[in-house]
């Protein structure tokens, strides 16, 4: 079955609890009086990552079980990287894997616009508000100033942190260098002290805030930086969670200070572990697909890489493995995600999309099929009867062995194409057979075979007939099953490894099954090897 497409409204039934509203590590969880609102916000620089999926399926999840609103925002405040093309493959991408969403630029919503370059008027009077009250202050210093600064610093073993010299330039040197038109960015004014919040996945976590350099939070172009727009669109958008990559907690201490500044109430925070390979290395193209599309596009179904996220980053606390994502809905909760970072295992992904191909039911394999193969010439771009049925059969054949959609192409690629008979004299001579027989006694053998297939009723041009042929060869020769039926298979197919042998001849059907044993024939006497 596709999976399970999750759209629920305000007007949703609570599901099991998430852990929200109860203890964890020690520390209280904030009151869930607020409507449950979540969110992720993807920028559009590239195709969308494996993280940004899990992340995703786990916002969904704690909204799907608390009635709440799932928000797609687009953060495509880096002008020169993002890209329209980018932005559908998000789309596309979650969408694909089931992941729907009730607000976001594309389906509309009460709180939009849903791309923070729409947005910019928002955060130019929220910059202002914190530049009138005194928590931002222009900065002039250059781009080799500051360099110079973290050097020095380093040179006498302090920390890297900006001075904050330009907080202390007065009003009339600020309008002065304004005046001639100095580039400038803004940053905010941290204030000292210890700074602490409890986190529903990390725990309890602290900073000085005396190591933290005053952030930028606009930058030369007016644009502001992520840190600074994400604290306006929560509190714009009542997001109530914010469940993302633990990478992020080190923004959180001055988007903190910022909520403070303004008077938002800051939403409940719960940072997730990474997602790294097994030897615990960043995920990268060096080790593999990385993106949705390219998992996608390799042949893995939806319903696998939802399980697999999963699991990458919760425990159910059983060994259970097999997870739907109606499953998910009853079973996942936030209080059992670990602070810890968390494998993203590919072999274990392949295994549960060999588990799910095998499930699925032939008419649907069919279906899904289809597109991978249309690449190896089985079918045609639009559907027929005929096409139809030969993808069903071919997909039939094939599901117990499949790991991967991708795989058909080149495994069903004999249908349509004729072997070598090069190629299949070769394998005919390598195979484990090979030494019981001599090359003439296969030629004979294939030769008289031919001639009773050629024989054989189009009526009974099915698996039946075609085994009752086979057997009656084993039988008439008196050799091992296997002594005849390899011989058979590297004709037809030019390979070792197929199928039910009569299930794949009647598939392949009669001329090219007649067509195919007599070409290596022929070749067999052209090579005059004897």
């Amino acid at each position: 079955m596709p999976p399970q497409r999750c759209r629920a409204g305000a007007g949703s039934s609570p599901r099991k609890s998430s852990g929200l509203g109860s203890e964890r590590k020690g520390d209280e969880v904030s009151d869930t009086s607020r409507p449950v609102r979540v969110r992720i916000a993807p920028s559009p620089t590239g195709n969308a990552h494996v993280g940004t999926a899990r992340n995703a399926l786990y916002n969904l999840l704690l909204a799907r079980q608390h009635g709440g609103q799932f928000i797609l925002r687009i953060d495509d405040t880096d002008v020169k990287r993002s890209t329209a093309a980018s932005e559908q493959g998000v789309y596309e991408g979650l969408r694909w894997l089931g992941l729907d969403w009730d607000e976001g630029p594309d389906v509309g919503g009460p709180r939009g616009p849903y791309r923070q370059s729409e947005r910019l008027p928002l955060y130019r009077a929220a910059a202002q508000r914190l530049l009138d009250a005194g928590r931002a202050y222009r900065c002039f210093c250059t781009p080799e100033e500051l360099a110079a600064e973290r050097q020095a610093a380093r040179a006498t073993g302090r920390p890297p942190v900006y001075s904050g010299r330009c907080r202390r330039r007065s009003a009339a040197e600020v309008e002065d260098l304004l005046a001639r038109g100095r580039s400038h960015v803004l940053r905010l004014a941290i204030e000292p002290g210890m700074m602490a919040f409890t986190d529903l996945v990390q725990g309890r976590v602290e900073q000085d805030a005396g190591l933290l350099s005053d952030p930028v939070i606009v930058k030369a172009d007016g644009v502001p930086v992520y840190s600074f727009a994400t604290v306006v669109d929560e509190q714009e958008m009542a997001i109530s969670h914010v469940l993302r990559s633990a990478e992020h907690i080190s923004n959180t201490f001055p988007q903190l200070q910022i909520y403070e500044a303004l008077g938002y109430p800051p939403p409940e925070f719960a940072h997730l572990g990474l997602l790294l390979n097994p030897d615990r290395s960043k995920i990268s193209k060096r080790t593999g697909a990385v993106y949705i599309g390219e998992f996608r596009d390799e042949g893995y179904l939806p319903e696998a890489m939802i399980n697999h996220l999963a699991l990458s980053g919760w425990s159910p606390g059983t060994d259970r493995e097999i997870y739907s994502l109606d499953d998910l809905l009853e079973e996942w909760s936030l209080e059992r995600c670990s602070a810890a970072n968390a494998i993203f295992d590919r072999q274990k992904l392949l295994w549960l999309n060999g588990h799910y191909l095998r499930r699925l039911p032939v008419d649907d394999l069919a279906r899904r099929a289809w597109p991978f193969l249309r690449r190896a010439g089985p079918v045609g771009e639009a559907p027929t009867g005929g096409d139809v049925a030969r993808v069903r059969a071919i997909a039939g054949l094939e599901q117990e062995r499949l790991k991967t959609l991708g795989e058909l192409p080149e495994a069903v690629a004999f249908f349509c194409q004729d072997p070598s008979p090069a190629d299949s004299l070769a394998a005919l001579q390598e195979n484990r057979f090979a030494r019981r027989h001599t090359l003439a006694e296969h030629r004979e053998a294939l030769e008289g075979l031919a001639e009773v297939l050629d024989e054989l009723p189009p009526a009974d041009w099915a698996p039946e007939g075609i085994e009752g042929v086979l057997e009656a060869r084993v039988e008439s020769l008196g050799w091992k099953r296997g002594e005849v039926y390899m011989p058979v298979r590297i004709a037809v197919s030019g390979r070792t490894a197929t199928p039910s042998l009569p299930e794949t001849m009647a598939l392949i059907g009669r001329e090219a099954v007649l067509r195919r044993v007599r070409a290596l024939v022929a070749w067999i006497d052209e090579q005059a090897i004897g």
